[in-house]
């Protein structure tokens, strides 16, 4: 417990010092560029930091309830922070080469963020994109072929409603699925209302069911809350353990959250697949680790997380911290695939990507 409390407290220091940290760049940034009279000045940064307070405050709503009305506003402003701290860092460069033209950059600065801010928002406010792709396994049986939705990341929460998630229900079921796979991160929040979203999940069609592993977020809302959603909801949780899928593949899930697994993974797959003659998918939530999976022979890997950043400099810290950060890559006769997953995490924002569901059909 002393130790969990630790891990937190340094969490949090770490993340209010970067994120105020920006604060202060943008504030001293604008400042600069748009006022001479320090009373506006003063005004400027009372707001900005009234406005990055509301997210952080929010955080805490768990401990103190009604601090939840500040946590949808708070999640939106620290999308803007972000898209802010982009733009301003881009412009530095620019304020030093034409200290002639501070202002009028930084004015059009501010309309850059308000409308990348603004069509962000905007961007993933929309239903989910269906990506489609084919596979093929010397591996397969012949006659065989099998079709897997992939479904990752919905962060389900106090932010969310059952009729969103009825939306992308329908449109999985419209899919026509074998499986419905699920790569971790179902729940964000241990919630009473939780429960509100079970008959929705039950909703999911698919020949051989509904399979998913743990992320992180599903450990940080508390795993027990995950495995008993899930189960109350017909889904099927693979900690560690594989099935085969209507005879044409198995399906390995993994938590890559368990201290065995992360200490013993390349040992755990050799021994789980020893002996395997079918194409292996396997269901990992972060995109890791992938060369293990190619060297024990694994077909595909389906991983989430990332998001593929969502928003500026988001999307260039996940491109620079993960060797495959979004979409579909190949090593010898392996194949990743990291989606960007069917929801957002914090800023309700997407800039360059698109929340979507992926059919994956694996034939020989």
């Amino acid at each position: 417990m002393k130790m969990n409390l630790a891990r937190f407290v340094i969490v949090i220091s770490v993340f209010a010092g970067v994120y105020f940290g920006m604060g202060h760049f943008i504030y001293a940034r604008l400042a600069a560029g748009l006022f001479e009279d320090a009373r506006y000045a003063a005004a400027l940064r009372i707001f900005l930091f009234l406005g990055s307070l509301s997210f952080f405050l929010g955080m805490f709503y768990r401990a103190y309830p009604p601090l939840f009305g500040l946590l949808r506003f708070g999640n939106v402003w620290l999308g803007l922070t972000s898209i802010a701290f982009a733009a301003l860092v881009l412009k530095l460069p620019f304020d030093y080469v034409f200290p002639g033209l501070v202002r009028p950059l930084t004015l059009g600065a501010v309309a850059l963020i308000l409308a990348v801010s603004g069509y962000s928002l905007y961007n993933a406010a929309g239903p989910p994109r269906v990506r489609k792709m084919d596979l093929r396994s010397d591996k397969a049986p012949s006659a065989g072929n099998i079709r897997l939705v992939l479904v990752s990341d919905l962060h389900l929460s106090r932010l969310k409603t059952p009729g969103w998630l009825e939306g992308v229900v329908s449109l999985v079921n419209s899919l026509s699925p074998d499986a419905i796979v699920v790569t971790g991160d179902m729940i964000d929040d241990d919630m009473p209302g939780l429960r509100d979203f079970v008959p929705v999940m039950k909703g999911f069609r698919a020949k051989y069911g509904v399979f998913a592993v743990a992320g992180n977020h599903d450990h940080y809302a508390g795993i027990h809350n995950m495995y008993e959603f899930e189960r109350e909801g017909g889904v099927r949780i693979l900690t560690n353990e594989m099935v085969n899928i209507g005879g044409v593949v198995n399906l390995l899930g993994v938590d890559d959250e368990d201290p065995e697994i992360i200490s013993n993974y390349r040992p755990f797959l050799r021994r789980t697949l020893n002996g395997n003659s079918l194409p292996v998918v396997l269901l990992k939530h972060r995109p890791t680790w992938f060369d293990e999976a190619e060297e024990s022979g694994v077909f595909l890997q389906l991983s989430g997380h990332t998001h593929a950043g969502q928003i500026p400099p988001l999307d260039l810290i996940v491109r620079l911290g993960f060797a495959y950060p979004y979409g579909l890559y190949k090593r010898g006769e392996s194949y990743i695939y990291t989606t960007c997953g069917t929801s957002t995490w914090g800023p309700p924002m997407r800039l360059f990507s698109h929340s979507e569901v992926v059919v994956i059909n694996i034939s020989r």
